[in-house]
């Protein structure tokens, strides 16, 4: 018996190889004779049984084989007017997920394809009025209608006008959040467009902005020193409304009376430096063409100190200045406003959409400081206002 073993282990992987080659081609011949029954079905009119050869096909595409193409699959969603299948679809449907069904073994040759888009084609004006009156949201009935001029290739015409580029970019207008976007940005503009090697990324980006600042003092820090100027520099990264940034402020001001600290003097009208870097998140409550608002909380270091106390100067301070270098945790608030004043094109292509702008952004906030902890003479806090320009510019992929 033990010597009967290799054998009988020989002839059942002999059996396996034969059984799974001999399976190939039946996965074929099983999705020609379903796709055969789907046509005879849909022919027929007969919604029931087309829907049971669609899902047998669905059933028997594997990681290999294909039993539906994608514009096959929905075409048969609108003539079987199930639009909750399609936009599930469309919403997974990317160019990885594109470039996967394009890689397995495509159906065999038929005319289910030219079937399908016939008929769609001849009963267009009848689905246009059945999607205007069905149970949908109105995001969903402009898509469907979009899709639907696609598949048929109705699109053609207006491409060439620029209508559907228009077209394409009043949805997004109006439905910026759209689950759709992606999708619509992928694959519904003209080829110029998706077959270009970089393309933006409705959902992520940076800013950067450089704002003049002006702040004003409160407690005891507003009869010490005056009102700093200086600027307000920050750069972020924005995805799905929420941006996190680094932010860091550059502040002069004099001061308006002595500070004393460890029995030394900072005399009166000496120069003062203010430093506050510090890590920012925001999110979005308001996002169109013409405006972004957005409040932001932060967190970081408050530096205050005589100029020159850290650096190499031909007429360096006294030594003792170095008592005056306060340098303490803070945090704040902020309310900013971008007000777009240019959309453009980081690659400037005719027909792409808009993924960049120029703005001015205002910014309104207030900072907790704590170098009252060191000298009661600082203790106070600031409220702030900014004005300048930003940057934003969707990141490519």
């Amino acid at each position: 018996m033990v010597q009967r073993l290799p054998f009988l282990f020989i002839l059942l992987i002999s059996t396996a190889i034969a059984a799974q080659t001999d399976s190939l081609p039946a996965i074929g011949q099983r999705i020609a004779d379903a796709r055969l029954q789907l046509l005879v079905s849909l022919q027929a009119n007969d919604l029931s049984e087309s829907a049971l050869w669609r899902d047998s096909l669905l059933r028997f595409g594997d990681t290999d084989h294909a039993g539906l193409v994608w514009d096959e699959q929905w075409l048969l969603y609108f003539w079987e007017e199930t639009y909750g299948n399609l936009f599930d679809e469309v919403v997974r449907f990317d160019e990885t997920e594109r470039q996967r069904l394009a890689d397995k073994v495509q159906p065999p040759k038929d005319h289910l394809f030219e079937w399908l888009d016939s008929a769609v084609y001849d009963r267009r004006f009848e689905l246009y009025e059945n999607i205007g009156r069905g149970f949908l949201t109105e995001e969903e009935k402009q898509f469907a209608l979009i899709e639907l001029d696609y598949l048929l290739r109705l699109n053609q015409q207006e491409q060439a006008s620029g209508e559907w580029k228009n077209r394409l970019e009043a949805f997004l207008k109006r439905y910026p959040e759209s689950r759709f976007q992606n999708y619509i940005r992928s694959n519904l503009y003209n080829e110029s467009v998706t077959g270009k090697s970089y393309q933006s990324d409705p959902n992520r980006g940076f800013t950067i902005d450089l704002l003049f600042a002006s702040g004003r003092w409160r407690n005891n820090l507003e009869t010490t020193m005056g009102s700093p100027y200086g600027f307000d520099l920050g750069i972020s990264y924005w995805q799905r409304r929420w941006s996190l940034g680094l932010r860091c402020t550059f502040g002069w001001e004099k001061l308006s009376r002595p500070v004393f600290q460890d029995g030394f003097e900072w005399p009166k009208d000496d120069p003062t430096v203010l430093i506050i870097p510090s890590l920012e998140i925001g999110y979005d409550i308001l996002n169109n063409q013409k405006i972004r608002l957005f409040p932001a909380i932060g967190a970081g270091i408050s530096i205050l100190k005589p100029p020159g106390t850290t650096e190499e100067t031909d007429n360096p301070p006294p030594d003792y200045y170095s008592n005056f270098f306060y340098a303490k945790g803070c945090w704040g608030g902020s309310l900013n406003a971008d007000i777009k004043l240019k959309n453009f094109d980081v690659y400037d292509t005719k027909n792409a959409p808009d993924n960049s702008n120029l703005c001015i952004r205002l910014r309104v906030g207030y900072n907790r400081l704590f170098w009252g902890k060191e000298n009661l003479a600082l203790q106070g806090d600031m409220f702030f206002f900014a004005v300048g320009v930003n940057i934003f510019g969707h990141v490519l992929r």
